[in-house]
């Protein structure tokens, strides 16, 4: 008999959500065993996650600010203001949510926490094996959430870039900070030869991020002081605390099926949108299949694949981002001016239908994309 039934790898926002759902079964359900593996500190840092809802969620309770309307904001200063029409954009703390979860996990019996470093995983068809710090289990079903490499290798016919952030949690001296509005992408302040723009959630009169973000080659982080200034007007102010990472933009998505007994998830498993570098309502949406799946029929493989066409539109997009990244300023304002707001959405998030593909690639610019699909011909699954 394997030693745990199910393994987490990793307690990011996609292993402590999927922890908590393996814990949750129906009432009746065999009492699992489960190992939750990370080497990282319960309380391991500010890390805030943005995301639009359109109705509560399962991490409400740690929510820090909610907007109606977003904020557009072009390379000459030019504001347009988005509004969200039913929809909410929403920012929660996931350091104190994921440092409330985690003490809440480690407290249930059927839970062992080991912060350790996974050295390995290895398949079999009765188990699999892993490796923690140099001692092995064995575990029934094992879910691989590790943090992938921040600079992936380029498979062929495909794309690898990376999306590096940098932010600031600003705090004025008086108030100074408009909180009517969020700010989704603001181009002022970017020179670079990459795609650069700056992202702010105004949390009070008092307080702000401001977070830079690069889409490009490297994992150089972008500076977000520039952007500071436009945001807290001429009030004082002094930084708080910062939040960094770099993300992989990888096309094709690596596969999540990894043998007979291992599945990757979050950001490892391709659950990070590549051309957009979204991932909260695509984890929290996978994790609800993985569970579907081991009750339907005993395995957590049964989860849908992506789309094929939203692949081969990620594999285009990143294509032209690859080509000519610094030129897509315009395909991001002309989608905020030229589509519904609902189709935006739902196609940055990747839950978009036929009918919101089709009005998205209609207010886009196309040469950098038709230039894009001519070099992907032939490469589209």
């Amino acid at each position: 008999m394997p030693d745990f039934d199910h393994a987490v790898l990793g307690a990011g926002l996609s292993g402590v959500m999927l922890t908590r759902a393996l814990l949750d079964g129906a009432p009746g359900r065999d009492r699992p065993r489960v190992l939750v593996a990370d080497p990282r500190p319960v309380d391991d840092g500010p890390v805030t996650f943005a995301f639009w809802a359109s109705g509560p969620g399962p991490l409400d309770r740690w929510t820090i600010g909610t907007w109606d309307s977003l904020v557009v904001v072009g390379h000459d200063g030019r504001a347009r203001v988005v509004q969200l029409d039913g929809w909410q954009y929403r920012a929660i703390d996931w350091g104190r949510a994921r440092a409330d979860l985690l003490t809440r996990i480690a407290t249930d019996p059927r839970v062992t926490v080991v912060p350790a470093v996974v050295r390995a995983v290895s398949d079999g068809r009765e188990a699999a094996g892993i490796d923690l710090d140099g001692r092995w289990v064995s575990v029934r079903w094992a879910y691989d959430g590790r943090p992938p490499s921040p600079s992936p290798p380029r498979h062929r016919g495909g794309v690898a870039l990376t999306q590096a952030f940098r932010g600031a949690w600003v705090r004025t001296e008086r108030d100074s900070v408009h909180t009517t509005a969020a700010t989704l992408l603001d181009f002022s302040a970017d020179d670079g030869p990459d795609l650069g723009f700056t992202y702010v959630l105004p949390i009070s009169p008092r307080s702000a991020m401001v977070m830079a973000v690069r889409m490009g080659v490297g994992t150089a982080l972008p500076d977000p002081g520039p952007a500071i200034p436009r945001v807290v007007g001429d009030a004082g102010w002094h930084v708080e605390a910062e939040e960094r990472g770099v993300t992989p933009l990888v096309v094709p998505a690596p596969p999540r099926r990894r043998g007979h007994r291992v599945l990757a998830i979050g950001a490892r498993g391709g659950r990070v949108r590549p051309s957009t570098g979204y991932a909260v309502t695509r984890i929290l949406a996978d994790t609800a299949a993985i569970r579907r799946s081991l009750d339907l029929y005993g395995h957590p493989f049964a989860v849908p694949p992506d789309p094929r066409w939203q692949r081969a539109l990620d594999r285009i997009w990143l294509k032209a981002l690859a080509r000519e990244r610094a030129d897509l300023e315009p395909a991001f304002l002309s989608l905020f001016s030229g589509a519904p707001v609902e189709a935006i959405l739902r196609f940055l998030d990747g839950d978009a239908g036929p009918r919101d593909v089709l009005d998205v690639v209609r207010a886009l610019p196309p040469k950098p994309f038709l230039r894009a699909l001519v070099t992907t011909a032939g490469s589209l699954g």
